[in-house]
């Protein structure tokens, strides 16, 4: 459980990962001091400090700024592409877990937005020289050092956190090689995707637990099976990892298919696809092609008018 602070009147920065890391805190170090302010780097709640008006927060985590009460809070989102690595490298965590923890973190972030000021990468793509921050602090954006990822279909998957305005964007498309396949249909195959689906029922693909804001999110699932595997029941989740809708599918002929699901998010959460074989299949290929996932409107509510 984490412990409130209702006197908390402290200043926070939300400042998620990002191979930027070190040149914004210094630059907010500088600011904070030019400012007659105190910085302080926060990594878990122990309510010192919290309450004077002169202290300065900076968490990469926006659920502990919420959760210490604070007079005010700004996020900073530079360079999400470069988010894993940052985290990976700071919490020594491989991969699939620095995904999910760094998306996480910047989908928390957004989350700010509802009632917080938010700077985007999309902001600091402009090049501003000056941000002020809380009216009395002048900090200026350090120059990126970000590099190409090595991982491009992480970065192209973290592109949709660069912009706050995630409502009704455009379907962000999410590769194939974001996900994990079961070791015995994969083993065999080169490309990404490929499964060999002979066997008993099994899990064949899930993941990526890429982290989404609250909100309904429409997964749009591609995937192609031959003869063989045309004639097999399989199961398609979207979701969490607790909770999701399912859809059954038996495609009766060899070919494309895509699978359209709605799912909505009561809060930030990692989501979760599963691609499964329901029954035993004697031979066959199924060729999982990724997938896109788009946030919806949200649905109004019908006012009943009865008498």
């Amino acid at each position: 459980m984490v412990k409130r602070f209702s006197n908390g009147r402290a200043r926070w920065i939300v400042l998620t990962p990002s191979a930027d890391d070190e040149g914004w805190r210094r630059e907010i170090a500088h600011a904070a001091s030019a400012a007659g302010l105190k910085a302080s780097i926060a990594r878990a709640l122990d309510g010192s400090g919290y309450g004077d008006p002169e202290q300065i927060f900076v968490t990469e985590d926006a659920a502990l700024a919420l959760a210490a009460d604070p007079a005010a809070i700004i996020a900073i989102l530079p360079e999400p592409e470069t988010a894993p690595d940052a985290v990976a490298q700071v919490h020594g965590l491989p991969a699939p877990h620095s995904v999910w923890h760094a998306s996480t973190l910047l989908a928390r972030a957004l989350d700010l937005a509802r009632n917080h000021a938010i700077i985007t990468a999309t902001d600091l793509g402009r090049h501003p020289r000056l941000l002020r921050l809380f009216g009395d602090m002048e900090v200026v954006p350090p120059k990126s050092i970000a590099e190409a990822s090595r991982r491009p279909a992480v970065a192209a998957a973290f592109s949709m956190y660069r912009d706050g305005g995630l409502a009704d964007t455009m379907p962000i498309p999410w590769s194939e090689k974001l996900f994990v396949y079961d070791e015995k249909s994969a083993r065999d195959w080169p490309e990404w995707g490929v499964l060999d689906v002979t066997g008993r029922p099994r899990m064949l693909v899930w993941g990526p637990y890429v982290a989404l804001p609250a909100g309904i999110w429409r997964a749009v699932i591609r995937f192609s099976v031959d003869a063989s595997a045309a004639g097999r029941q399989f199961r398609i989740d979207w979701g969490t990892r607790t909770a999701c809708i399912s859809e059954y599918v038996t495609p009766g002929r060899p070919g494309q298919y895509e699978i359209a699901l709605d799912w909505a998010f009561e809060e930030t959460d990692a989501a979760e696809i599963r691609v499964i074989l329901t029954e035993g299949c004697f031979t066959g290929t199924l060729v999982f092609q990724g997938m896109t996932v788009q946030r919806m409107p949200p649905v109004p509510k019908v006012e009943n008018r009865a008498a």
